[in-house]
């Protein structure tokens, strides 16, 4: 019992004696996040967003010695030169150029019962704003200097660091909260912000036809009549109204009014399943929404725009061309500008090749996969490729393949499968719209789908699209990070339209 005891305290002192200090460091690649942690007998050094793993070395951190980093075919040096109590000091040449890197003491993260003090929508002299929120227990910081979105980590009393070089200061806590935030760059420019409008958000349950669809109404807090947006979800059976809130955040904290929604049968809706319904009825269903919206008491209804983010960028678009000038704007991201079929096969390919199939098994499943869509469209499932499938599936757990039963699935519906109106309507545009993809989506293909659209539009249409280095379908990077510029393009362009100011 005495050497149980004994190895849980010393396991407490282990990690009462850990430091860990953050910061950033210059490399070929620009800055890149740089984490530290100390304790009495071991060094772990990490750059958390550029080598997927932690370095650890046998050794206690101590002035003058050294430590090298070897990732890949790459080689790096650092020197301890100081550790102090908040903060710690590598020299470092490992660019060719001598580098000072002082890296801050991390904070334990802030309580819960305090975050309502930092959270909320920040204003400068300019317009811009910061919008401070919780996600997963912490806080995070959607920043329009840097145009990115990175979580607060604390290095000192109402003080914290991002990954984007920033330091934000919290100053004045009232009643209602802190009412200034200080940002400072990297360079040391630094601008403060005041604390703006906040919104409240109203559920209500909508009739369309006869389904109830749950939804929730972002409200600013400012006097008249302001624009809207309608959001729709994308594909899938799971509720996305929480992920929606991102947006709706960033909208409201603009002064736009946001519907967010669950599909029929999703979360908190009910009525049918929305499997039932085919593009062209969820977009006709959706107008219903829209339309809604455009009623309600706190809406400009001619100003009343669609945010939809996959099979939700698509539907869209197919009511923009279905609307025409009721629409006045149109934000459209990884919309399948192309048949479902063609989107399918596109995203089967980078599924199975991830999964590690050889080429050769890739081009076997997208055969069966056309030769079951083909079953769908002709009423008439072929099984000849079944025992594939099944030696498939044992090899490949995880594989993407179609069931192997001979009953034509609720869905995709065979109209899906061959509904090209998006892209042949799309001369019947007339909203402003503005396209965002990932340039490594794998679900939808950015290049194809533009191509697809941009022929068929009329020369008159007022189009903008942005394509994001590294981003995904989810406009995420690799290092789970959403892209720079995602969502401060959505603003920029909402000024450049006249939605907002």
């Amino acid at each position: 019992m005495k050497l149980v005891i004994s190895l849980i305290l010393l396991s407490i002192a282990n990690v009462i004696t850990a430091q860990t200090f953050i910061g950033e460091a210059l490399t070929s690649e620009g800055y890149q996040y740089l984490k530290v942690k100390l304790k009495d007998d071991s060094t772990f050094i990490s750059f958390p967003y550029e080598f997927r793993q932690t370095f650890k070395f046998e050794m206690k951190a101590d002035v003058n010695k050294n430590i090298t980093v070897k990732a890949r075919a790459e080689k790096r040096e650092f020197t301890f030169n100081k550790i102090g109590s908040d903060s710690l000091i590598l020299k470092t040449a490992f660019t060719g150029i001598k580098q000072s890197i002082k890296l801050l003491k991390q904070l334990d993260p802030v309580e819960k019962s305090q975050h309502s003090n930092y959270i909320g929508n920040y204003a400068d002299k300019h317009g811009n704003r910061v919008i401070v929120y919780i996600r997963y227990g912490y806080l995070h910081m959607m920043s329009p200097y840097s145009e990115q979105t990175v979580s607060l980590k604390p290095i000192g009393k109402n003080q914290f660091w991002s990954t984007s070089g920033e330091k934000t200061v919290f100053t004045e806590n009232t009643e209602t909260g802190f009412k200034f935030v200080t940002i400072s760059n990297r360079l040391g420019q630094s601008i403060q912000l005041q604390k703006s409008h906040d919104y409240k958000v109203e559920e209500e349950w909508v009739m369309v036809d006869n389904d109830s669809i749950y939804v929730n109404i972002y409200i600013p807090n400012i006097e008249g009549k302001k624009p809207a947006c309608l959001l729709l979800p994308g594909g899938g059976g799971q509720s996305q109204i929480e992920n929606f809130e991102y947006e709706a955040r960033l909208f409201a904290s603009y002064g736009i009014v946001v519907m967010t929604f669950d599909k029929e049968s999703v979360g908190k809706s009910k009525g049918q399943s929305f499997e039932n319904y085919t593009f062209k009825q969820k977009a006709l269903r959706y107008q219903q929404l829209f339309k809604h919206l455009q009623s309600h008491k706190e809406v400009d209804s001619k100003n009343l725009g669609i945010h939809g983010a996959s099979e939700g960028g698509r539907l869209a678009l197919l009511m923009g061309i279905n609307l025409g000038n009721e629409v006045a704007f149109i934000n459209a991201t990884a919309a399948p500008l192309m048949t479902s079929l063609e989107g399918q096969l596109y995203a089967t390919n980078n599924y199975n090749r991830n999964l590690g199939m050889s080429e050769e098994e890739i081009v076997t499943s997208l055969m069966i996969w056309k030769n079951y869509y083909s079953g769908i469209l002709n009423d008439n499932i072929d099984t000849s490729d079944f025992n594939t499938i099944r030696e498939l599936q044992t090899k490949y757990q995880r594989a993407f393949l179609p069931p192997s039963v001979d009953m034509i699935p609720l869905s995709p519906k065979k109209e899906d499968l061959i509904d090209n109106s998006v892209v042949t309507g799309a001369s019947k545009l007339v909203s402003p719209i503005f396209l965002q993809y990932g340039e490594n989506d794998e679900r939808v293909d950015p290049t194809r789908s533009l191509q697809n659209f941009y022929q068929n539009i009329s020369e008159r249409l007022d189009i903008t699209a942005e394509v994001y280095k590294r981003g995904n379908h989810s406009m995420m990077t690799p290092e789970y990070q959403i892209c720079s510029g995602y969502s401060y393009d959505k603003i920029k362009w909402l000024k450049s339209i006249g939605i907002i100011q």
